[in-house]
């Protein structure tokens, strides 16, 4: 097998190959496809994609970026590495390695790898495995039998929330059409990233991303007109959907847009022959849209003298779990002290 590094959209040759692979992947994402290289968000990140070949078919994509001195595959919730059914694991998890390992020697001393599945080979070339678990796995729906069984699988009181908000239609939801609305929500995500202390991406990002048709769909909700919710997906064609962000406004969470967005992203897809739902996360909001939680796995090569980055996990895990033994009181005790700080 043999293997290439880009750093920017693949030519017409290499996006047919590229694509030609997709279909019988085992994890056919927008960032696994050549999509990954229209984002606008990556503009600063150094983006690249290491795609593996076994003669002249590709049979292997792993898309990264460089961070300082990290080189970052995917999120736990969202893994960026894709194989063939049935390939030769041991050898493209091989050539992957060889791959970063490459671009690693112009500055990167940690290099994180997340895949939806385990995969030979990785271990052998000095890598450790780490399961996803608790807030890191992610809730995942089976669409194939349609939306009504998918309906079924939600809890009670999912069900019972959502019968209640279409009984009462006061809520609207649809899929944004014009650059007017895209404004509105746009406004909404503002005041949404000053509360939550994030740095907001601009008007003309937010545009450039809303315009990606093709991997992307902008669902919102409405309430006498205005704009109240808005949810952001990621698909890829007929295989696969993620729920990728919500923003809405606080004062109406009572009219459940959240949940009609969520439901009414279910029914597109389900329209659409997309089989497979990624949620995102777990926590108890989506737990409630029924699905299973699926682990993912990092495998992380720490390149530092004395492995660094793996102690500095271990100190932090071991506060994490420690913090999480404590009682409820004492917990919240400390959360005020430090909101306070």
């Amino acid at each position: 097998m043999n293997w290439e590094t880009i750093t920017t959209y693949p030519s017409a040759e290499l996006e047919k190959k590229w694509f030609d692979f997709m279909p019988n992947s085992s994890f056919p994402s927008h960032y696994t496809s050549p999509g990954f290289f229209t984002e606008p968000f990556w503009a600063d990140k150094n983006p690249f994609a290491v795609l593996v070949f076994d003669k002249a078919k590709v049979v292997g994509v792993v898309t990264g970026m460089r961070e300082d001195k990290k080189i970052i595959c995917g999120l736990e919730v969202r893994p960026q590495v894709s194989i063939t059914a049935n390939a030769d694991q041991i050898a493209i998890a091989g050539a992957f390695t060889e791959a970063l390992l490459a671009t690693a020697k112009t500055g990167g001393d940690l290099i994180n790898i997340h895949c939806a599945d385990r995969i030979e080979g990785f271990e052998d070339k000095g890598f450790t495995v780490k399961k996803a678990t608790d807030t890191f796995e992610v809730i995942t729906l089976d669409l194939s039998e349609g939306k009504d069984a998918v309906f079924k699988g939600f809890s009670q009181s999912r069900r019972s929330d959502l019968r209640k908000a279409m009984r009462e239609n006061q809520v609207q939801v649809s899929q944004i059409e014009t650059l007017e609305e895209l404004a509105e929500l746009h406004e909404i995500y503002l005041a949404w990233c000053r509360k939550k202390g994030n740095a907001a991406n601009n008007w003309e990002i937010f545009k450039q991303a809303y315009s990606q048709k093709d991997y992307r769909r902008i669902f919102i909700a409405k309430h006498n007109g205005k704009i109240i919710a808005g949810s952001y997906f990621r698909y890829y064609k007929k295989a696969f959907i993620e729920y990728a962000a919500n923003n809405s406004l606080p004062e109406y969470q009572r009219l459940r847009p959240n949940d009609l967005l969520v439901w009414k992203s279910i029914e597109w897809a389900c329209e659409q022959g997309i089989p497979r739902y990624s949620m995102g996360g777990s926590h108890l909001f989506l737990r409630r849209f029924g699905g299973e939680p699926v682990s993912s796995y990092r495998y992380q090569l720490d390149r530092t003298f004395l492995k660094q980055h793996a102690k500095r996990e271990l100190a932090t895990d071991f506060a994490v779990k420690t913090y999480q033994s404590l009682p409820v009181e004492t917990r919240s005790k400390i959360k005020r002290i430090l909101g306070r700080a």
